[in-house]
């Protein structure tokens, strides 16, 4: 190849000699740096390099899927504690609900229990004096049976 070079730079004499060796030197240089490179690339310092480049992506992928199934479930965790918190809010207000109404029939229990000791005293005071006066007996049991009926129906359960 060179001779060739050579016998076309001497017949033609376009290209000066020094020129076409320098021509030469460069290319020869040129393939020697293209292989030195090459087997650099080859090496195994390189490729033990891009076998962890791959691991590292592989196990960055791995961690990505599982940062997107963490934020699924706390997402899903998230919207339980809503629902939670909003059973919270209703059953507190149902049990405010409970306590006026609970504090609502002791109002009236007090009431009822009051009506119910003054209708035992009036059965009591009755019952004296019937004691005391026979004639007046059969007042006295009409009264007693008024004072019966009204305890019971004090004592009948609330709707």
């Amino acid at each position: 190849m060179v001779d060739n070079l050579e016998e076309f730079i001497l017949t033609r004499r376009k290209l000066p000699l020094w020129l076409a060796l320098l021509l030469l030197l460069v290319a020869v240089s040129l393939l020697v740096s293209l292989i030195y490179f090459a087997v650099r690339a080859n090496s195994e310092a390189c490729l033990d390099g891009l076998r962890a480049q791959t691991e590292c992506q592989e196990d960055n992928q791995h961690l990505q899927r599982q940062l997107d199934q963490a934020q699924e479930v706390l997402h899903e965790k998230e919207a339980e504690a809503a629902t939670c918190n909003q059973t919270v809010v209703t059953l507190r207000d149902s049990l405010k609900k409970e306590q006026a109404q609970v504090a609502e029939f002791q109002g009236e229990l007090k009431i009822l229990n009051q009506k119910l000791k003054d209708a035992l005293a009036e059965v009591e005071r009755l019952r004296r004096q019937s004691e005391t006066s026979p004639k007046n007996n059969a007042s006295s049991c009409s009264s007693f049976l008024f004072v019966v009926v009204a305890v019971l129906v004090l004592n009948a359960p609330l709707p």
